[in-house]
């Protein structure tokens, strides 16, 4: 079956429907005239939008029906097809577009009409909306009837497709007291904090908490370089570890989360299910993610607080999120109506060239800091035309660190002759009482059988680990530790790795939260601002999954800076937590 959105010029409006093939023209739902088809999804087009039109002679469109296709650079007016130049033609005109958006005042008042107006044009959908209306409230009931003892919470971004859930998650169990939690990464645009603070005003019965990132973007991107397409540390550290922690406070209570996640959005998004879960309560077969992937676990591997996760609209297009809020008069972020077609940080490497051209035109001051910063970064890892890279997008198809210092590159793990099974690691920074918490993930510490004035920790290894025990030297204010591994049943040189990547981070944790949103079980507690990391033994089960979850570094940081990166050692701690490593 094909999806389609057709222009029926008798109504005067678009409509949703299925085909069996691919055709270019059918009878209308609502009148029976011919209806012509115009793309696979399409979203409603507000007047500074059009305002762009008009600066290239497409106006005024101040009552028309104008919308642009999901997949395509395709406007449709009135149902006939129009274009904008090229991006770098339309990159060239940005000052003077944006001189001409300027030059108006009633863009407010003008978007209040055409809501009223896409209203009436859509109600020929009406029987489409309601089906699937009806699915939705069935599946948030029967998810809901299936976790009885689970406490519900939408995740909130504040962008159009949470706001869709959180409509449909209180309409369909008809309450309120859904809590609400929305995790500021301190990346998103004014008009995000705006809608928030207007949900909130407008829903007082709904318990809504902010997961605020305690970290400085602007200061780790100095530190480690920006987050790109294929290195995305910014969602694990500003947005997952964050929730995570919120939920943490929440003690044993599990959660039952619905989120806005869509198919359509993206090749990553199109393999998800509908619902996935812990293994103790699965439903359906959890999506295998790479390892190489930050969010897997995180977003939508259900283990943020041993959450389920259900995603209502999953099988949703943009055209039916924007029939929903508008036929239901749901109030949704501003930004939608600049032009954006997806909302959350402004300067994600996601973002598509047209926000990018977006953030420039309606929030230049951020816009140009970022952009300095860039450039600035360009220049340290000694790019021959730094100002061209950048605004040539190259950054966001960056891989690791690459000409960055890195303190990251990896510490000496070799075996050592004194003892069979024994692995030797140097490192730089002194043993302290710390040194424990990133043991726990290799053993359960048994005080009785440890000797602690001779800075020897016994490690009991738990069920379905790949040693029986392991023996930790570490004395305090040393720099060598020994690992004496008891009736080891895997070859040494894996284990050995579980050994480096919790030395790396012993030596470089700038507790950036990454290593607690991964754990199933939440035992890990990350305290940014008082610079604690903790592991629960009695809760932790040796899963290994916040040891082996970022890959060859055991560390999101690490990671960053070293895939097929090229990187140098960084000459001294400059006192922001990073300390240099030895090469291997």
């Amino acid at each position: 079956m094909h999806e389609g959105v057709f222009w029926c010029d008798h109504c005067h409006g678009v409509f949703k429907t299925k085909t069996d093939r691919q055709v270019k023209s059918i009878p209308c739902v609502h009148c029976g005239s011919d209806a012509k088809y115009l793309s696979t999804d399409v979203r409603p087009v507000f007047s500074r939008e059009r305002r762009i039109l008009q600066f290239y002679g497409h106006g005024p469109l101040l009552t028309e029906q104008v919308w642009r296709a999901s997949k395509s650079t395709a406007y449709y007016v009135n149902g006939e097809t129009i274009r904008l130049p090229k991006a770098d033609q339309v990159k060239e005109d940005l000052p003077a577009i944006g001189d001409f958006i300027a030059d108006s005042q009633h863009y407010d008042a003008v978007d209040y009409q055409l809501l009223i107006d896409y209203k009436k044009a859509l109600e020929i959908n009406r029987p489409y909306l309601n089906a699937l209306e009806d699915e939705a409230f069935r599946f948030v009931q029967s998810c809901v009837k299936r976790f009885t003892r689970r406490m519900l919470m939408v995740s909130f971004s504040g962008g159009k497709d949470s706001t869709v859930v959180s409509d449909l998650v209180r309409r369909g169990l008809g309450r309120s007291d859904v809590l609400h939690v929305f995790g500021d990464t301190t990346l998103e645009d004014e008009n995000t904090y705006a809608y928030v603070e207007q949900f909130r005003e407008e829903n007082p019965l709904v318990p809504f908490f902010e997961a605020r990132a305690e970290h400085d973007f602007h200061k780790m991107v100095d530190e480690i370089g920006p987050p790109s397409r294929v290195m995305r540390w910014c969602c694990t550290i500003f947005k997952a570890g964050p929730i995570n922690n919120l939920l943490q406070t929440l003690g044993d209570q599990k959660v039952l989360t619905f989120y806005g996640i869509r198919r359509d959005e993206s090749t990553q998004r199109s393999k998800y299910h509908r619902i996935r879960g812990d293994d103790g309560e699965r439903i359906k077969e959890v999506v295998q993610v790479s390892s190489d992937d930050e969010l897997n676990g995180v977003t939508v591997g259900a283990k943020i607080g041993q959450q389920i996760t259900a995603s209502p609209i999953i099988d949703w297009t943009e055209f039916d999120v924007w029939l929903y809020m508008i036929a239901n008069e749901v109030t949704f972020n501003k930004s939608y109506r600049l032009g954006y077609t997806r909302v959350g940080c402004w300067l994600c490497p996601l973002n598509s060239e047209w926000s990018e051209m977006l953030g420039k035109l309606f929030f230049p001051e951020d816009s140009e800091r970022w952009r300095n910063q860039l450039v600035d970064f360009a220049r340290r890892i000694n790019k021959p035309d730094p100002e061209e890279y950048i605004d040539d997008r190259a950054w966001v198809k960056r891989f690791g660190g690459a000409g960055m210092e890195n303190a990251f590159l990896g510490i000496e793990a070799k075996p050592c002759g004194d003892m069979d099974d024994t692995i030797q690691v140097e490192i730089d920074r002194p043993i302290d009482v710390e040194f424990e918490e990133f043991l726990k993930p290799l053993g359960k510490i048994n005080r009785d059988r440890s000797r602690a004035a001779l800075g020897e920790i016994y490690l009991e290894g738990r069920p379905g680990q790949k040693w029986d025990a392991i023996i930790v030297q570490a004395p305090e204010n040393s720099t060598t530790v020994r690992f004496t591994i008891i009736n080891p049943k895997d070859q040494m040189k894996n284990i050995t790795a579980y050994l480096r990547y919790q030395s790396v981070k012993f030596q470089t944790c700038i507790q950036c939260t990454a290593c607690s949103a991964v754990c199933p079980t939440s035992a890990i507690t990350i305290k940014p601002d008082q610079r604690i990391y903790e592991i629960n033994q009695d809760v932790c089960t040796g899963c290994m999954e916040c040891v082996t979850h970022f890959g060859t570094t055991g560390c999101l940081v690490a990671k960053s800076l070293s895939v097929f990166g090229n990187s140098v050692p960084k000459p001294e701690n400059n006192g922001s937590g990073f300390v240099p490593l030895d090469s291997i």
